[in-house]
């Protein structure tokens, strides 16, 4: 959301208490892996600076990173474009399973949650016209870390079956046969996500940043574009902008539904942190 700030209520009744959980789990002989998930524009990105500023003011080491850094060449990507040119999930650049380095990403948080040396890899989504590239550039960690704080708007995605999605969808008002008329594209994703369990094996604590609907998520692109547009003189249209987000829709409420998260925390239209659930399991 880009100027998103808190609210210094925000901080103190909703973010200050999931970092002080976080201190308080933490083993000084561990790394603790913790996974924020949450759909666009929910501010994945704002939370995570600020837990991560939090926790290093308390002196512990903390790196983050998001899933985004691990995004397949562009080359990959057209290939996976090309081959599903009729499905609709994977007409968009990236964001969806299979346009991930998987093997990648769980070699690195394999090799932090161990406290061996690990290099974040950089990706530039300004490259080809939006489109984005892997940069030559790493980000190299050598010492071990108290915590790794790893954002994404599908860490956690469940391997579910293909009724399951379509009922989820139902529930949340969310057209799915208008992505998927044949209702067979959603299921090639869902082949993807299978590779990415073992990943989520690794997490040690979830954060989930929910929207109040899916609509919100609609809203919240459009004004990222208005606010692109003011500054930069060009943006998504406003049909485009709802195009972009309602891919990821059906498997964003799949984690919202499903994912047993250690701390939920609510969203409302206006972008206001409202609610926090820790979940004592």
């Amino acid at each position: 959301m880009g100027a998103r700030k808190f609210t210094k209520e925000e901080e103190k009744r909703i973010i200050v208490p999931v970092v002080e959980e976080l201190a308080r789990i933490h083993d000084k002989n561990s790394t603790v892996i913790v996974g924020i998930q949450g759909g666009q524009g929910t501010g994945k990105t704002t939370i995570v600076k600020f837990m991560e500023k939090y926790l290093q003011g308390k002196k512990f080491k903390v790196k983050s990173f998001s899933i985004d850094d691990f995004y397949k060449t562009w080359k990959e990507r057209k290939k996976l474009q090309d081959k599903y040119s009729d499905n609709a999930f994977y007409q968009i650049s990236r964001g969806l399973p299979g346009t991930h380095r998987v093997e990648e990403l769980f070699s690195v948080l394999k090799k932090a949650k161990e406290g061996k040396p690990f290099k974040i890899p950089a990706f530039d989504k300004s490259l080809h016209q939006g489109k984005g590239d892997v940069l030559k550039k790493t980000l190299k960690v050598d010492t071990k870390q108290d915590f790794i704080l790893f954002e994404g708007w599908c860490v956690g995605l469940p391997d579910v079956s293909s009724p399951k999605l379509i009922q989820i969808c139902k529930k949340n008002k969310i057209d799915l046969k208008k992505l998927d008329p044949r209702l067979k594209d959603h299921k090639v994703v869902l082949n993807f996500t299978k590779n990415y369990q073992k990943i989520w094996k690794l997490l040690d604590y979830t954060v989930m940043l929910k929207a109040d609907s899916s609509e919100v998520h609609k809203k919240w692109r459009l004004l990222q574009e208005k606010r692109l547009k003011e500054k930069k003189g060009e943006s998504m249209s406003k049909k485009e902008a709802a195009a972009f987000v309602e891919p990821y829709l059906p498997f964003t409420y799949v984690c919202y539904d499903l994912l047993d998260s250690d701390v939920k925390v609510l969203i409302d239209e206006k972008h206001n942190f409202y609610k926090i659930s820790f979940n004592t399991r």
